[in-house]
C-alpha cells in the first residue's frame, strides 16, 4: 500500500469539480443525499452526476455514462454505485482525469471472503490507475476551506481548525455535531471506512502538513497484523508536527468482535496499544466526547510552555476536583500560587 501523493489529497479535499456517480431521484438513496449535501453546502466548483436513466436530480442534468463528461475538469468522484459496478466506473473516471475517489459502497472487506477479494482488487486497480481510493464502506469527506460536504448524512459543521480521520462514519457525524454545539469548527473530516488503500495514519500525515489544520482527531478500531510498528512510526512522526487526539474502539473483547463486523479491522491488545500511542506522543481519550473536548482545547488555546498548572475557580469543590485530577496525572504539576499573585487576585475579589 503506497501513501497518496499531495496532489491526490488535494483532489480529495480541494477538488475543482466533483462527480456523484449513481445519483438518485429517491430521497432515501445515498446518491440523492450526497448530491444534495454537496449542493447545499455551497461548493463553488462544478458538480456533475451520473444516473442510468439520465434523469434530472436536484436540478442537475445527469449523464448516463461517464464517457459523456468533459475531460480534465473533474478531480473527485463520490461513488454511490454497487460494488460490482465500481471497477469499470473507476476505469472510466481515470480516463477523464479523475485522481481521487470516495467510495461509499459497502460489500467489501466487512462482508466476508468474497468482499475481501473484491477489496483487494479495488486497491490494486486504484494503484494501477494512479487514483486515491478513500473507503470503501465510508460515509464521506468534508472540507470547509473548499465548502465541500460530500457525505451521505448531515450535519455540515462550522469551519475551524480540527481535522478528523475516523474508521467510523457515525463518529465523524458525532464530532461534527459537537462542532455545531460548541462553535469549535472543523477543517477536514473523512470517514476512512475499511481503509483499504488509505489508512487513518495516512490522513493524519496529510493533516500534519495542512495549513488549514491545527489539531488532528482520530478514531481507530484496530491495527492490522504486522502493521503495529508502521502505525507507531507514523503516529510519532505526525505528533512531532501536530497535536493528535485519538479515541479507540474495540477495547473489550465484545468491542473487538463488533469492530471486526463493522470495518473488518483487527483490534489489537488494548494495553499494548495504549503504551504505543503514549510513546508516540498521542493524546488518548477515554470517550468520544472527551476526545472532542481535548481537540477543541488544542484548536482554541495556545500550547503551554511547561507542565505547571494553576487552578482558578469561583467555588471550592471544583478546585478540589481539579487538584485531584492534576495529582493523578504523571505529567502535570499543581503549581503553588506565589504571595504576590494571591495579593493581586485578592484586589479583584470580594472579601468572602
Amino acid at each position: 500500500m503506497s501513501t497518496p501523493t499531495p496532489e491526490q489529497f488535494r483532489a480529495l479535499f480541494d477538488p475543482r469539480a466533483v462527480l456523484v456517480a449513481g445519483a438518485s431521484t429517491h430521497p432515501g438513496k445515498f446518491g440523492f443525499v450526497a448530491l444534495h449535501n454537496i449542493l447545499a453546502s455551497g461548493f463553488e466548483g462544478k458538480v456533475y452526476a451520473t444516473n442510468r436513466e439520465g434523469a434530472e436530480v436536484l436540478g442537475i442534468a445527469t449523464a448516463r455514462d461517464v464517457a459523456e463528461l468533459p475531460d480534465g475538469e473533474i478531480d473527485l468522484v463520490f461513488v454511490c454505485t454497487p460494488a460490482a459496478a465500481n471497477p469499470e466506473l473507476l476505469k472510466a473516471c481515470a480516463a477523464k482525469g479523475i485522481t481521487a475517489a470516495f467510495i461509499a459502497s459497502a460489500g467489501y472487506g466487512e462482508a466476508g471472503d468474497e468482499g475481501r477479494r473484491a477489496q483487494d482488487d479495488l486497491v490494486a486497480l486504484g494503484a494501477e490507475l494512479g487514483m486515491l481510493i478513500a473507503g470503501p464502506n465510508g460515509q464521506g469527506v468534508v472540507s470547509t476551506p473548499s465548502s465541500l460536504f460530500a457525505q451521505i448524512v448531515a450535519p455540515y459543521p462550522p469551519a475551524g481548525r480540527i481535522s478528523v480521520a475516523s474508521q467510523s462514519g457515525n463518529l465523524v457525524s458525532a464530532f461534527e455535531n459537537y462542532a455545531r454545539q460548541t462553535g469549535v469548527g472543523i477543517a477536514r473530516a473523512v470517514s476512512a471506512g475499511n481503509a483499504a488503500a488509505v489508512s487513518v495514519p495516512d490522513y493524519l500525515d496529510f493533516y500534519a502538513g495542512d495549513p488549514a489544520t491545527g489539531v488532528a482527531l482520530a478514531y481507530l478500531e484496530g491495527v492490522g497484523d504486522g502493521e503495529g510498528r508502521a502505525v507507531y512510526e507514523r503516529l510519532r512522526s505526525v505528533s512531532e508536527r501536530l497535536p493528535v487526539v485519538l479515541v479507540k474502539g474495540g477495547r473489550s473483547a465484545e468491542g473487538q468482535r463488533a469492530a471486526a463486523s463493522h470495518t473488518g479491522s483487527l483490534a489489537s491488545d488494548d494495553r499494548v496499544f495504549d503504551g504505543v500511542v503514549r510513546q508516540a506522543g498521542v493524546q488518548r481519550a477515554e470517550t468520544v466526547e472527551q476526545a472532542f473536548d481535548i481537540a477543541a482545547t488544542f484548536a482554541t488555546q495556545p500550547l503551554p510552555r511547561g507542565n505547571r498548572v494553576a487552578v482558578v475557580t469561583t467555588v471550592g469543590g471544583w478546585g478540589v476536583a481539579a487538584a485531584d485530577t492534576i495529582s493523578r496525572s504523571s505529567s502535570l504539576q499543581l503549581a503553588p500560587l506565589p504571595d504576590h499573585l494571591r495579593a493581586a487576585i485578592d484586589e479583584h475579589l470580594p472579601s468572602r
